[in-house]
């Protein structure tokens, strides 16, 4: 199964699916994505317009102690593709967790070949240890919603 996630991520990855997502209903994307995060991983995904974590230059996070994944929904400025990229990110981060042993499951050549200079400058905000779980989360927020949540479906089944 993992093996299939792989084949899938580096497909979508290198046939150059890796553009924002079209906006089909802001709601039912989301909703889908919140929904595989939930039932899929097991990882509750909260919204907060005031969380304490949340300041202003925090766009979501995972919280691997208490399993929950928690948007700061008041910090994204209406840009949907930023909000998506986020909840798909920090879902990433549970599956790293939960379902690879908190472990990348892309290969660093992978990860390298579609990092962007943003990702490569954000990482020295991170202790090196998780540089490369953090890398991968920003390749993987990258692909199409219907591709990640296939993605998650098969490798966290």
């Amino acid at each position: 199964m993992k093996t299939k996630l792989l084949s899938l991520l580096t497909l979508s990855l290198l046939s150059g699916l890796i553009t924002a997502p079209m906006a089909h209903s802001f709601t039912s994307e989301i909703k889908a994505i919140e929904a595989v995060i939930e039932t899929t991983v097991g990882t509750k995904v909260l919204w907060s317009n005031g969380h304490s974590l949340c300041r202003s230059n925090l766009y979501g996070f995972y919280h691997p102690g208490k399993d929950v994944v928690v948007m700061c929904q008041g910090n994204h400025r209406y840009d949907y593709a930023e909000l998506v990229g986020t909840l798909k990110h920090e879902g990433w981060h549970a599956v790293q967790q939960k379902c690879n042993k908190n472990r990348a499951a892309l290969s660093d050549e992978l990860i390298r070949k579609h990092m962007d200079s943003r990702t490569g400058d954000v990482l020295h905000s991170y202790p090196h240890k998780q540089h490369r779980s953090e890398a991968e989360a920003r390749v993987v927020e990258k692909i199409p919603t219907q591709n990640w949540i296939q993605g998650v479906k098969i490798y966290c089944s």
